[in-house]
């Protein structure tokens, strides 16, 4: 699938997610499946001990590209809430099911022909959720393994670590080349990988970068191979792993203290901006052109 395909196929999906739970099942070793009351096998968590830290896997599994959706955000954020809040867990892994893609970003579907109170919340949701794992205490990883593009690039970007799967996919966030716009929210978190100039040029020319041109901008922090995936996650877990967790949590809290505060101040703002633009009468037009689209496919 091309990055084109998967940016025109951003979210036309709408699978009704019911709500689920978060069952923490312990074992000395091993994963262990986590149980959902769930009607759509959008999310699965499994959990694994390894020496004496209990390590989370989050594999999201919303066809057919993982779009963000009003249910499917809130259902990701409230599991990371309940992860981290079970106070025996050290570190997340941030994981897709589908082959080929981690993520195509917001579901267009939830932003064309919709009330404006609709896009507020939609929103909001979408921010709760960058501040879920943006300000988390647990030791997070994005584990990339195809196409990362828009909203799904900014998740993984608040992890505090990267790990891509080699392929011919990729990753940035191209809302220029289709009449959108990175909200301030999208353009602080990447700058705070790519620097300034970077993210500068990449957002106003909406390029995306292949694994290897992400690990030189510093997009991604390392490549590996499908196989070693497992291996490689748990090399990056190691060291954050290791140290004091108190002194490391304490850290990890004044480096992002700055974005954080930054965010509370401006989520208002950040919000009317964003559905004010999405409003436009030429951005829906945008939006219905996509849609269509696909609906002809």
């Amino acid at each position: 699938m091309t990055s084109t395909a998967i940016i025109q196929m951003m979210g036309v999906a709408n699978i009704l997610l019911i709500k689920m739970s978060w069952i923490t099942i312990r074992r000395s070793c091993g994963l262990v499946p986590v149980i959902h009351r769930s009607g759509v096998h959008t999310l699965s968590v499994t959990r694994e001990q390894v020496n004496g830290s209990s390590i989370a896997t989050v594999s999201l599994n919303r066809l057919p590209v993982n779009s963000f959706n009003i249910p499917f955000t809130l259902e990701l954020t409230k599991i990371l809430g309940e992860i981290e809040n079970s106070g025996d867990v050290n570190a997340v892994i941030i994981k897709s099911s589908l082959p080929n893609v981690f993520s195509a970003g917001l579901d267009l579907k939830e932003l064309y022909d919709t009330p404006r109170e609709h896009i507020e919340s939609f929103w909001r949701v979408f921010q709760d959720l960058w501040f879920q794992v943006y300000s988390s205490k647990l030791v997070t990883l994005s584990v990339i393994n195809g196409h990362c593009l828009a909203a799904g690039t900014v998740i993984s970007a608040a992890c505090d670590y990267r790990l891509g799967i080699k392929g011919r996919y990729t990753i940035g966030v191209p809302a220029a080349k289709v009449g959108l716009v990175a909200p301030p929210l999208f353009l602080a978190t990447l700058s705070t990988l790519m620097g300034k100039r970077k993210t500068e040029h990449a957002l106003q020319t909406g390029k995306t970068f292949s694994p290897t041109e992400a690990v030189d901008i510093g997009l991604i922090d390392q490549v590996c191979t499908a196989q070693e995936a497992n291996k490689a996650s748990l090399q990056v877990l190691a060291p954050y792993l290791s140290v004091c967790q108190l002194s490391r949590k304490t850290m990890k809290e004044y480096l992002r203290a700055e974005l954080v505060a930054n965010f509370e101040q401006m989520r208002e703002k950040d919000m009317h901006n964003f559905v004010d633009y999405v409003m436009k009468d030429s951005v829906q037009k945008t939006l219905s052109n996509y849609i269509q689209k696909m609906k002809r496919k």
